[in-house]
């Protein structure tokens, strides 16, 4: 193909693509459907990756829009009662490990039951501080049959490599990332087996045993009790949340959205994986990543089809079971 002919292809594309980009930016961003716009705002901000929509929206959607629509990981400034933080769950010994679906309206759940919380750990990418892993790539690794996607991460570069993990991250009793003072929104298991969800600072993780803990919420369950107000605030979308019965079992549960599964499957409210943990017996629950993050794999195979229209999505950490 001559040179010339070459160069007004690739400038036609060139423009093709600017003038997509510029077209779907003013239609999204300052079209007549309000409710879509917010929906596609929502798709960011819930799996806490709002930073996107600047230049997305070519820059006209404020930095305070932008605050405004970002939920907040703590919406109940209540931790774990000390009565189920130091529940003894230490005499299990079970390698049970059920799956169960869960269906609603708008979404379908796959829930994993783990008899033996013990055996349920948090795996951060190999690559800290550079690069994610996939959650299959992790549970591999460390040797583990199963896992789903944990905390809160940043990107670097908006690549969406997942290499930075946020907040307070402990494995196995290493802190990985965490300041020494200052509360995060915390899901955490001590010593004994019990997860324990809400504010904490790392000297209060480290007085109750804590050794596996990631930052994420806002807390769905505490005490046997739903602790969201209202539908959640966060929109609907993919979402990954972890629970625990009070006979020490733990949930990991994964929803399907964003219409990946037809016009029935637009996504999970905060409210509802609430719902879905009190179904399951949760006595304690906490909301976890999602949204493209939203990943469970189980025996070697995906259980569930993540959002990413590139498969699964480079995380910083991830829940496994050993």
């Amino acid at each position: 193909m001559p040179g010339g002919i070459l160069l007004r292809i690739v400038k036609r594309t060139i423009f093709f693509l600017i003038y997509i980009y510029i077209s779907c930016s003013i239609l999204i961003f300052h079209g007549p459907f309000s409710a879509f716009r917010q929906y596609f705002i929502d798709i960011f901000t819930t799996s806490m990756h709002g930073y996107l929509l600047r230049p997305l929206s070519m820059y006209t959607l404020s930095e305070a829009d932008i605050r405004k629509a970002t939920p907040s990981l703590v919406t109940v400034n209540k931790a774990t009662s000390q009565r189920q933080a130091s529940a003894d769950y230490s005499n299990i010994q079970s390698t049970q490990i059920t799956i169960d679906t869960y269906k609603a309206p708008m979404f379908t759940a796959n829930v994993m039951l783990i008899r033996d919380p013990r055996r349920v750990e948090v795996a951060v990418t190999k690559y800290n501080g550079n690069v994610g892993q996939t959650v299959s790539d992790m549970v591999q690794e460390n040797h583990a049959i199963a896992g789903v996607n944990a905390g809160a991460f940043r990107d670097t570069g908006w690549q969406g490599t997942g290499g930075l993990p946020q907040g307070i991250t402990i494995t196995n009793g290493k802190v990985v990332t965490g300041q020494p003072s200052g509360n995060e929104p915390v899901i955490g298991i001590t010593a004994n087996g019990a997860l324990v969800v809400g504010p904490y600072t790392l000297a209060q993780l480290k007085q109750m045993h804590v050794n596996q803990a990631v930052t994420f919420g806002p807390v769905l369950v505490q005490d046997g009790k739903d602790m969201v107000q209202g539908s959640g605030g966060w929109g609907y979308a993919p979402r990954t949340a972890i629970g625990q019965t009070a006979n020490g079992t733990i949930i990991l549960a994964v929803t399907d959205g964003r219409y990946i599964h037809g016009a029935n499957n637009m996504g999970a409210s905060i409210q509802d994986m609430a719902q879905l943990m009190l179904h399951f017996g949760a006595v304690t629950a906490a909301n976890l990543d999602g949204g493209s993050s939203t990943t469970m794999f189980y025996n070697g195979k995906l259980v569930n089809q993540p959002s990413d229209v590139l498969g699964e999505r480079e995380v910083a950490t991830a829940i496994i079971v050993k």
